[in-house]
C-alpha cells in the first residue's frame, strides 16, 4: 500500500502485479461514497486478478486513508484524481475501469469526456449519471448517515453497517464518516451535480458491461444506461440487492477476467447469472 500525491491530494493506492514482467491490461477499481473504501475489493477482487493484469485501486478523496479535502467532491473532481493519479503512476495506456455504486458515476463521466483514456467499462450495481441521479440511492443515503452520526450512533451500529466489522476498524471508520460527512462539501457537492448530457453518453465508444442485482433499487438505471449506451450489456445476480451484490465475488471475478480477456479460473458452485445483450 502506497500513498500517492495526484490533484493535490494524498490517495491511498494498492497495486498488485505478480509474475512475469510484461505487458498486461491495467484494471483500476474506483469504489462508492460514504463510510466505504477499496480496501474489501482490493482483496475479493483486486489480488485475484495480480497474475494477469495490472490492479490498481485507491480509496477516493475523503475516504479510508486517503485526504479529507474541506471541499471538491464533484465528479469532475473524482475524475481529475484518477487522471492525475495515473499520471503520478507512470500509467500511460487506456485503462479498463471497474465502476462500482457511485464509483460508476466517476468512471462513466470518464469514458465520456475522457474516451482515450479508457479500454472498458466493467459497472458493478451502478449510479448511471442520468437526470435526477443525486437523489437514487447517492443523496438518501448520505443524508441519512449524516444524520445519525449527529443524532447518535453505536459502534455495533457501524459494525452492523460494514458486516460485522472488528470494533476496532469499526471505530475508526466513524471517525472518518464524521469527518467526511459533517466537515466537508461532499453532499452540498452532489447534491449540487448535473447528469451527463446526450452528447457525453454519444462519447463513450469501448465496451461496457453493468452488473445489477436483479433485487437492487438501482436495477431501473440498467434501462437508462442502455437508452443512453446502447451498446451497453446488463448481467443479473439472481436474489442480489445493493449491497449483497458486492459478496457474489467469485461470479464477478470471472465476469471482469472474461470481460477484460484474461485467462479463466475454473471455480466451482457459483451461481450462474444472466446476460442480456445491448
Amino acid at each position: 500500500m502506497a500513498t500517492v500525491r495526484a490533484n493535490g491530494v494524498e490517495l491511498r493506492v494498492n497495486r498488485y502485479r505478480v509474475g512475469p514482467e510484461g505487458e498486461r491490461p491495467v484494471i483500476v477499481f474506483i469504489h462508492g461514497l460514504g463510510i466505504v473504501d477499496h480496501s474489501g475489493l482490493a482483496f475479493t477482487l483486486g489480488m485475484p486478478l495480480a497474475p494477469d493484469a495490472d490492479a490498481i485501486l485507491y480509496a477516493l478523496r475523503g475516504h479510508g486513508h486517503s485526504q479529507v479535502m474541506p471541499s471538491g467532491y464533484r465528479v469532475v473532481d473524482h475524475t481529475a484524481d484518477l487522471l492525475d493519479l495515473l499520471a503520478a503512476l507512470d500509467v500511460d495506456v487506456p485503462v479498463h475501469l471497474i465502476g462500482c455504486s457511485y464509483g460508476g458515476v466517476v468512471a462513466i463521466a470518464t469514458a465520456a469526456r475522457h474516451p482515450q483514456r479508457v479500454a472498458s467499462l466493467f459497472l458493478i450495481d451502478p449510479v448511471v449519471p442520468v437526470p435526477g441521479w443525486p437523489q437514487r440511492g447517492v443523496l438518501p443515503m448520505l443524508d441519512g448517515a449524516a444524520t445519525q452520526l449527529r443524532d447518535g450512533y453505536t459502534i455495533e451500529d457501524v459494525q452492523a453497517a460494514l458486516g460485522g466489522v472488528s470494533r476496532r476498524k469499526a471505530e475508526a471508520a466513524a471517525d472518518r464518516a464524521v469527518r467526511l460527512l459533517l466537515n466537508t462539501t461532499i453532499i452540498d457537492d452532489v447534491r449540487s451535480e448535473p447528469p451527463l448530457s446526450d452528447d457525453d453518453f454519444a462519447r463513450i465508444g469501448c465496451p461496457v458491461l453493468a452488473v445489477y442485482g436483479d433485487r437492487s433499487d438501482l436495477l431501473p438505471l440498467a434501462d437508462e444506461l442502455q437508452a443512453r449506451v446502447p451498446a451497453a450489456r446488463i448481467h443479473l445476480v439472481p436474489g442480489a440487492n445493493h449491497l449483497s451484490v458486492f459478496g457474489h465475488t467469485r461470479e464477478l471475478g470471472d465476469q471482469i477476467r472474461r470481460f477484460v480477456g484474461l485467462p479463466a479460473v475454473e471455480r466451482a458452485g457459483l451461481v450462474a447469472g444472466s446476460t442480456r445483450p445491448g
